[in-house]
């Protein structure tokens, strides 16, 4: 049985297209067939996995048409086991098109969960574009979401909690929050230290796994690659660590 997890957060620069990207590798290093699906007009997960040469892709604005061809689609081959649905412009003219959100959100919602032959759909939405978002968490059996220690990012992952049960009441009953994961964290921050109490204090449901900060993850970025994956003497040992112990634990979540 395919499981889809959604990597959402209502407040931007969290962090979700690096969970995404990584969560999508480590599945697949695991022998998992994974397909990673970006919903994110920004298209940045595209932009990490997209294979270089030119090719003429199914795009992820296509789910959200009542036309959409599971036998036509055509994926871009990212990696060993890893296919990706890119996105596309059109994901930022939807808002735009007649019709309900909500027989869009339905939408996409069949058509991802149609999608064959995979172990494991990994979705990255947007923060910007609602029926975007909602379509990927009303796919979705699970939900993971990167949260940085600040103000802002405690009231989003507030209003994200709140989401959830919105999306669970309307579109998607079974779906779990997996937890919100600490990224970029700090250690010799004392304001750091304080906002984790303060989001414990909320009983939010952290992951055990933390995120520190370290160039390394931003450099793997660059390199198009995984933090565990470089040339020799490029790769941090404790980023490579904690990513592959963070990504075991949300593939735990939904039983994998």
């Amino acid at each position: 049985m395919t499981r889809i997890i959604a990597c959402a957060n209502l407040k931007g620069g969290e962090g979700k297209t690096t969970i995404a990207r990584h969560l999508a590798y480590h599945a697949a290093s695991r022998g998992l067939k994974t397909l990673a699906v970006d919903l994110d007009p920004q298209g940045n997960l595209t932009d990490s996995l997209m294979p270089e040469g030119e090719g003429t892709y199914t795009q992820s604005s296509g789910l959200f048409e009542s036309g959409f061809s599971h036998a036509k689609l055509h994926l871009a081959e990212s990696d060993r086991n890893l296919s990706l649905l890119p996105a596309d412009a059109r994901l930022d003219t939807l808002a735009e098109i007649p019709g309900s959100r909500s027989a869009f959100v339905q939408r996409v919602r069949a058509n991802l969960r149609a999608i064959a032959d995979f172990d494991v759909i990994v979705v990255d939405t947007p923060t910007n574009a609602p029926i975007c978002y909602l379509a990927g968490l009303a796919a979705a059996d699970g939900a993971v979401s990167p949260v940085q220690m600040d103000v802002y990012g405690i009231s989003g992952a507030v209003r994200l909690t709140q989401a959830i049960q919105r999306v669970r009441a309307h579109y998607n009953p079974r779906l779990i929050h997996i937890g919100f994961v600490v990224n970029r964290f700090n250690s010799r921050a004392a304001s750091h230290a304080q906002l984790l109490e303060q989001f414990r204090a909320k009983r939010l449901r952290l992951l055990s796994t933390v995120l520190r900060e370290r160039v390394a993850v931003q450099d793997a970025l660059g390199r198009r690659m995984p933090v565990w994956r470089g040339p020799r003497g490029r790769v941090n040992t404790r980023a490579a660590r904690e990513m592959r112990a963070l990504c075991a634990e949300v593939l735990a979540g939904v039983g994998l």
